[in-house]
């Protein structure tokens, strides 16, 4: 992921609830600097998203949100990836999330991602 294409990213102690936002009139990706390496990962995906968009504001519309998510695991995750670990973990949630290093919602947005685009489904 590249995200100095989009926005700066800093990292600082976030309160409780927020594990990183995008401030768009800064062009400043931030995340929480607790973040463990596969949240951080899942979390600035997330963030690039809302700033290729130039959504406003923390916790903009649910459109927004899910944008975000499904934009998110498309760039977390490719099909063949996914293929394998739906195969392996019979399409357990947790152990295709570990198996990716993704967070689970990234799992849950990867499977709307192939809903909208039955091109991606892998046979």
């Amino acid at each position: 992921m590249e995200a100095s294409r989009w926005a700066r990213v800093a990292e600082q102690k976030l309160p409780s609830g927020y594990e990183g936002f995008y401030a768009p009139g800064l062009d400043l990706i931030v995340l929480d600097s607790r973040l463990t390496d596969v949240q951080r990962r899942c979390v600035l995906a997330h963030e690039i998203s809302h700033a290729r968009h130039r959504d406003a504001g923390c916790r903009c519309d649910r459109w927004a949100e899910r944008r975000a998510d499904i934009e998110a695991a498309a760039m977390l995750i490719s099909p063949l990836e996914f293929a394998y670990a739906e195969a392996v973990y019979d399409g357990n949630i947790m152990g295709m999330a570990r198996e990716l290093n993704v967070l689970p919602w990234v799992i849950s947005a990867y499977r709307e991602h192939l809903h909208d685009n039955p091109n991606l489904v892998v046979q």
